[in-house]
């Protein structure tokens, strides 16, 4: 299972990727749930978006193929359903599915006419497809060699992800070993029995080493852990309010805006919309510029 720290570390590779490249990155988690998206997505998919239904056979179209990599737990090159080129990368260890990683919104080498032929046809459930046109031919195309390069880099980010994390766990002291489990476990159960189990201790000295090393009882480990995560994922995804509760490890939505509350003074709902409108106004400064 990937750490926080190197979930973080392999999406900062994957912002470089895109501004170098300009095309769209997304990374996922174990659970298929978006951790990193690239602000920036190609004109032309921003606008079949727009269109009734378009998000909606946009995010079919991801999850099918999600679905695919993770029943083979292998690459997948593939057209989406307009028919630009997308691939699907699994990050595999011990046989589990840790992280996906998503890209595309590319052409490939075939004559640009001959695939917005194909992308027409498909785009026959919209009004006008040769309004998309214009969006369509600013569209990058990646060659076969292109694409293959780039591939073999995002295994490398991988790899080097991976081995900083395997030398930190070498070198980690007993405080940071039981910080990485309740960040890996959070969502699951956790009692002081089964932190006891993890660090081989008894509970007067896993209390004793979490009051003197980090300054909270483990209890209150667990909760800034769910917290953190909960504030992510009200940032960065959909989810309703009771669906992000449960994945942090709230028994119920009451009881997970209650110590949301606590933690952050406001409730989840009120988080949300002020982080939505923090983006919209860094946006509009944005396009200002």
């Amino acid at each position: 299972m990937l750490t926080r720290d190197e979930f973080d570390k392999l999406a900062a590779l994957l912002r470089h990727l895109h501004i170098c490249l300009g095309l769209k990155f997304a990374l996922m988690d174990d659970q298929a749930r978006e951790v990193f998206s690239s602000s920036r997505q190609a004109d032309f998919c921003a606008a079949v978006k727009r269109l009734p239904g378009g998000r909606e056979r946009c995010m079919h179209c991801d999850r099918a193929a999600l679905e695919e990599m993770s029943a083979t737990q292998k690459m997948k090159t593939y057209r989406c359903h307009c028919g630009l080129m997308e691939v699907a990368m699994p990050v595999v260890e011990n046989g589990q599915i840790v992280a996906s990683i998503l890209f595309g919104q590319f052409l490939d080498e075939t004559p640009r006419e001959k695939q917005w032929q194909d992308t027409a046809v498909r785009l026959d459930w919209t009004p006008e497809p040769a309004a998309l046109r214009e969006d369509f031919d600013r569209l990058a195309v990646v060659s076969s060699a292109q694409l293959f390069s780039l591939i073999e880099i995002i295994h490398a980010c991988i790899s080097e992800v991976r081995l900083q994390g395997m030398l930190s766990a070498a070198q980690m002291s007993e405080a940071h070993h039981l910080q990485l489990f309740i960040r890996q476990h959070y969502a699951q159960p956790l009692t002081l029995e089964r932190l006891c189990a993890e660090m081989h201790m008894s509970k007067s000295k896993l209390s004793l080493l979490c009051r003197q090393e980090l300054h909270a009882s483990p209890g209150e480990l667990i909760l800034q852990a769910r917290i953190e995560a909960a504030r992510a994922l009200l940032t960065e995804s959909r989810a309703g309010v009771k669906e992000i509760a449960q994945a942090v490890g709230f028994p119920d939505a009451s009881y997970f805006g209650q110590r949301f509350r606590q933690a952050c003074g406001e409730t989840p709902g009120a988080y949300r919309r002020r982080k939505r409108e923090e983006a919209a106004r860094q946006r509009s400064g944005q396009k200002d510029v």
